[in-house]
């Protein structure tokens, strides 16, 4: 179930980085929070431990791989949703006082 759930939030933090990226309006200091200290660790921390859970096993069983592939999935969407928001960071522009 752990798999399951941090597969899912990969896929969240990758959906909010993309619409930060596409929506401009979007990119604010909540998302930018949720993405960079919560989503993407959180994901890859779960996702870590259920690899490390079955690190010795190596049995072919279906459920297994199945998890092994859904962790390594959301390992792989919480990296690219990190960078997209890192990239969105580095060239944003510095607002200047007073206009908001």
């Amino acid at each position: 179930m752990a798999a399951f759930a941090s597969v899912w939030m990969g896929l969240a933090c990758l959906i909010v980085a993309t619409t930060m990226f596409l929506w401009r309006p979007a990119f604010t200091d909540f998302w930018i929070w949720f993405v960079l200290w919560l989503g993407a660790p959180g994901t890859m921390c779960i996702a870590g431990l259920v690899l490390w859970s079955y690190r010795k096993d190596d049995h072919d069983e279906p459920g297994i791989l199945a998890q092994r592939v859904q962790c390594k999935a959301a390992i792989a969407m919480a990296i690219v949703a990190s960078a997209i928001v890192y990239a969105l960071i580095i060239g944003s522009e510095k607002l200047l006082d007073g206009l908001l």
